[in-house]
């Protein structure tokens, strides 16, 4: 049985849980150098407080998408980022490298209730020929919560230290719960994720040769070639020829307001152009972005960072928006898996580019960047010779085709 469809307050209460779930999951990205600095560490091994936060909170996703438990989704996910808020704080007062990975590690794990069950509530919520429009406009909440904790925490950082900026955030996190509970309060609960048939027996459908393996690999390449660029990114800016201070170095990720534009036209560009050509004008975008960015300027730098960020929100609404339409009975899998390789691919990534960024500073890394646009590139020339609707069931029409699509075989 579907879920109960958000009422006047489901919009506050979507943009919420996304807007705290992605300040919390990336508000090391900006305190990277301090990391650094304090613990004695090259730039890769301060990326691992991401890559393990986003390591076990792919693993979550995994968990919950083979066992959906049968509790109300809305309050799952506050319980989930009440206690992510809590490590977030026992992080700031860790009093060693090692603790403080074990606290972002279990942050990763608790936060990854909120994805895996926030899209599966969507792709169940939200009729057909909204789903594109909608996931856009929670994709632009996530980016909303990951501009401004970035930002805001380099800031806080550079003023009273990274300790005192995480211990902000909590605080900060603590007053959106209080927003999300009056939200939820007074609402009928849900059913929860429904017992549909065991999450083994949909991944041989899942993975079947077709749009969605493909479409789950674009959201781990989109993934990884952004998390690179802005791990790298705060490092390069507090360098020479830049020397800007932490916070000043922060106010890069004011750039996500492109993505935050981008995806949530991305449903009209859609509707207009097309998946495959809205893709394709996607990387087209992104390239130009890395290439922006290679030269020592900053007027140069910062607009290549924009344009990079614009084009990956675009590839993930339409990637995500795609992988719920195209699954049909199986969009709560498909979205989980789709979620899982999204998460994988930002935590190797992450960790990789700080070899290139060692090994050859932005200029290596941008070579990899690009790589990673070319591989996405490909994969969307695939989807566009790859027949629509391959898991939709038997007597449901593919859109503007009145033909019949069969499950594949098992």
């Amino acid at each position: 049985m579907p879920d109960t469809p958000p009422d006047r307050h489901g919009p506050l209460t979507l943009f919420l849980i996304g807007f705290l779930t992605f300040a919390l999951l990336y508000t090391a990205q900006p305190l990277l150098p301090a990391f650094a600095a304090d613990f004695g560490l090259h730039a890769a091994d301060s990326a691992l407080t991401m890559s393990v936060s986003t390591a076990t909170l792919a693993l979550t996703i995994f968990a919950f998408t083979m066992r959906p438990l049968r509790l109300d989704r809305r309050w799952l996910m506050g319980l989930a980022l009440l206690a992510a808020v809590g490590f977030n704080a026992l992080a700031a007062l860790s009093a060693s490298w090692a603790q403080l990975l074990m606290c972002r590690a279990l942050l990763g794990l608790v936060l990854g209730a909120v994805p895996a069950t926030a899209m599966a509530y969507v792709g169940d919520a939200v009729p057909r020929e909204r789903l594109a429009t909608t996931m856009g406009l929670y994709v632009a909440g996530t980016a909303t919560g990951g501009m401004t904790g970035r930002i805001g925490i380099g800031f806080l950082a550079e003023a009273m230290g990274w300790r005192a900026g995480l211990l902000g955030l909590s605080a900060l996190g603590l007053a959106v719960l209080g927003l999300l509970a009056w939200s939820l309060s007074g609402r009928p609960a849900d059913a929860g994720a429904p017992r549909a048939r065991a999450a083994g027996s949909a991944w041989p459908a899942l993975l079947h040769p077709g749009r969605l393996p493909r479409l789950f690999l674009c959201g781990g390449l989109a993934s990884g070639i952004f998390v690179a660029a802005y791990n790298y990114a705060g490092f390069r800016l507090m360098a020479p020829p830049f020397r800007l201070a932490a916070g000043e170095a922060g106010l890069i990720f004011g750039g996500y307001l492109a993505g935050v534009i981008s995806s949530a036209l991305s449903g009209g560009w859609v509707a207009r152009w097309g998946r495959v050509r809205v893709l394709q004008g996607a990387c087209a975008v992104t390239a130009a972005g890395v290439l922006l960015s290679l030269p020592d300027h900053l007027a140069l730098f910062v607009p290549g960072l924009v344009l990079m960020t614009g084009g990956f929100f675009v590839m993930h609404a339409v990637c995500s928006g795609w992988v719920g339409q195209e699954a049909g009975a199986l969009k709560a899998q498909a979205s989980g898996l789709y979620l899982l390789v999204y998460y994988l691919g930002a935590s190797v990534a992450g960790y990789a580019g700080g070899s290139l960024w060692v090994g050859g500073g932005w200029p290596l890394l941008c070579c990899g960047l690009l790589a990673g646009v070319a591989a996405f590139a490909a994969l969307v020339r695939g989807l566009s010779r790859t027949p629509e609707g391959a898991l939709r069931p038997q007597h449901q029409p593919t859109a503007g085709t009145g033909t019949k699509i069969r499950l594949p075989p098992r």
